[in-house]
């Protein structure tokens, strides 16, 4: 794992395209491929990518950020004191890290002058000093509420465009702003991108200015699902796939009760649920209970091999996601749904948050209700039942993810954003 300070602070000359700053909560992690896909889009169009975040996962992550060498240009900001300090005196190690630690000295003397701080804040803006002091930044771009406000001294000492990403609140469980905080974070943007109008309404309702908001998806590199028309399985095993955070928000429980219901019927199923969280025990003790145990199978930080080859082998994808009780935890988009698509999956979701916009149901998908097994028992006993529409779906399914998340269209429209916005 590679934190290259030297790298980091480098100054480069760019033929075209844009030198964007990108803050994330965790970097590299396995369940990010949309934020991957974001930053190989800025390569494409001849930008720089910068990243900061303030953890990383040194599991296994997405195998796209050592193949285009991501990690060369990352810092981890970290979250414990004792490290802050380290990081701090590892920038004496280069010159370019020297030098911007001087600048942010500089700056940091208007930012202990200001009222916008507290205390304990100007406190923890001296570990950022080298962060206050890069240049050559064009855009700052944030796809994390938490990390960007832990950064905002950088944002507002940096002086260039700031773009905020919002695809819904972190989980049930995770702190997120108080009303204070998310309204200073809001006031440095220049953009607010959303992937849905029900993000836009969450985020309007939780403060955003909604004439910032611009609506664009996340999107998929479809190079990397390779659609596959896959026939009914007579006398073979049918195999149906999950993917998804084992937590009671993701309704995996009420997908078990329902694949049991089919498993009944006399149909041979497979499902695979491929997460982590911590549900996965009372899963599988669901799934013991109702002594269908031989017919599911569990997959925990998986590769993004492993992963297209779960598709590849299935034939049905199923997304239980629940409405949140507090009606702000619910999915945004699920990128998943894409990816199934892609690869020639026929889909049963949910109808909640915003994934009745990111499916064409009963053309190439289908929605039920959520917190129902009976739902999506009848939608699976209807597809099983007849074999002869599974081609047309899944086609149709492939087309609809082509016509809307190609991530080279959605690049573009980001990469346009990057070009058009000003410093607010």
């Amino acid at each position: 794992m590679k934190n290259n300070v030297k790298n980091f602070f480098s100054k480069k000359t760019l033929n075209s395209g844009k030198r964007v700053l990108t803050i994330t909560a965790t970097f590299p992690s396995l369940i990010q491929p949309w934020l991957i896909n974001q930053l190989l889009q800025i390569i494409a169009h001849g930008g720089e990518n910068r990243i900061i975040a303030r953890r990383s996962e040194l599991g296994v992550y997405a195998s796209n950020i050592d193949k285009y060498n991501l990690l060369d240009n990352y810092q981890i900001v970290p979250e414990k004191k004792y490290k802050l300090i380290l990081s701090l005196f590892i920038c004496f190690l280069s010159i370019g890290s020297l030098q911007a630690l001087i600048r942010g000295s500089f700056k940091y003397l208007k930012i202990i002058n200001s009222k916008n701080y507290t205390i304990k804040e100007k406190l923890y803006t001296l570990s950022l000093l080298p962060y206050l002091g890069m240049n050559d930044i064009d855009v700052i771009h944030s796809h994390s509420e938490m990390a960007g406000y832990k950064f905002l001294p950088i944002i507002e000492s940096i002086k260039a465009p700031f773009v905020i990403t919002f695809h819904g609140l972190p989980p049930v469980g995770v702190k997120p702003l108080n009303t204070k905080e998310r309204k200073r974070y809001l006031n440095a943007a220049s953009v607010i991108l959303v992937n849905t109008e029900f993000a836009k309404r969450q985020y309007v309702n939780l403060g955003a200015n909604p004439e910032l908001i611009k609506i664009i998806p996340q999107g998929i590199n479809l190079d990397e699902f390779v659609f596959v028309s896959k026939e009914f399985p007579h006398g073979k095993e049918i195999n149906i796939l999950t993917v998804g955070r084992f937590h009671p928000d993701k309704g995996q429980k009420y997908a078990i009760q329902a694949i049991a219901s089919v498993i009944k019927q006399g149909f041979n199923i497979k499902y695979r649920l491929v997460g982590n969280g911590p549900d996965k025990d009372k899963l599988i003790m669901q799934a013991n209970s109702l002594g269908i145990i031989d017919h599911i199978e569990f997959y925990s930080s998986v590769s993004d091999d492993v992963l297209r080859e779960l598709y590849n082998q299935s034939h049905i994808f199923v997304l239980p996601s629940l409405k949140a009780r507090d009606g702000l935890h619910e999915e945004t988009q699920g990128v998943v749904l894409q990816e199934a698509q892609a690869s020639g999956l026929i889909v049963i979701a949910t109808n909640s948050g915003g994934i009745p916009e990111c499916i064409d149901d009963g053309v190439s998908a289908f929605l039920v209700n959520e917190r129902s097994s009976a739902d999506i028992e009848l939608a699976l006993s209807k597809l099983l039942s007849n074999p002869q529409q599974w081609d047309t779906y899944q086609r149709l399914g492939r087309d609809w993810v082509e016509t809307h998340y190609d991530i080279k269209v959605i690049g573009e429209r980001v990469n346009k954003v990057y070009e058009n916005i000003s410093y607010n």
